[in-house]
């Protein structure tokens, strides 16, 4: 019995951790603000031989990482640097409630061959209050450090 219980509580948690169908239908709708500069496939509109609108989100740490720093970033936006990407990430916390910007974050965690867990609208509400006084775009730099401390914060001892 011990066993089945086990097994029955592994499968919910499992399950719990798939995003649903309504939830990355939304989510590829409101992609497609998003698309103009990612691309449909997410991998980044070309421009020209060597250019890309934007960064891939197929396996991207960003995106697939810390599902805090992604919003972050879908918040605030990304500052222009450099010429590694024609454009700037712009914010989308005014285009984008709650809801939306959770189902899109599902979106990309579970899409472009990307597995990661999905976000809910009450993570997002959490995220968007605890950076609501932030006016500037995130810098890359930042976002580096972001990703790398909160690689080391979830290390798995060897």
């Amino acid at each position: 019995m011990k066993a089945i219980t086990t097994l029955f509580l592994a499968s919910a948690l499992l399950a719990s951790a798939e995003p649903d169908a309504a939830a990355m239908a939304d989510g590829k709708a409101h992609f497609m603000n998003c698309m103009a500069c990612h691309g449909l496939d997410g991998t980044g509109m070309k421009v020209g031989p060597t250019m890309v609108m934007a960064p891939s989100l197929a396996g991207s740490k960003i995106a697939t990482g810390d599902p805090e720093i992604f919003a972050q970033v879908v918040l605030k936006g990304i500052k222009k640097e450099g010429a590694e990407f024609l454009q700037m990430m712009l914010p989308l916390e005014a285009t984008l409630d709650d809801k939306k910007l959770a189902s899109v974050m599902t979106y990309v965690r579970g899409s472009f061959d990307n597995k990661a867990d999905p976000v809910t609208e009450a993570q997002v509400k959490e995220w968007r209050a605890k950076y609501a006084d932030r006016k500037e775009p995130l810098t890359r730099a930042e976002i580096a450090e972001l990703v790398k401390k909160s690689e080391e914060a979830n290390k798995k001892p060897e």
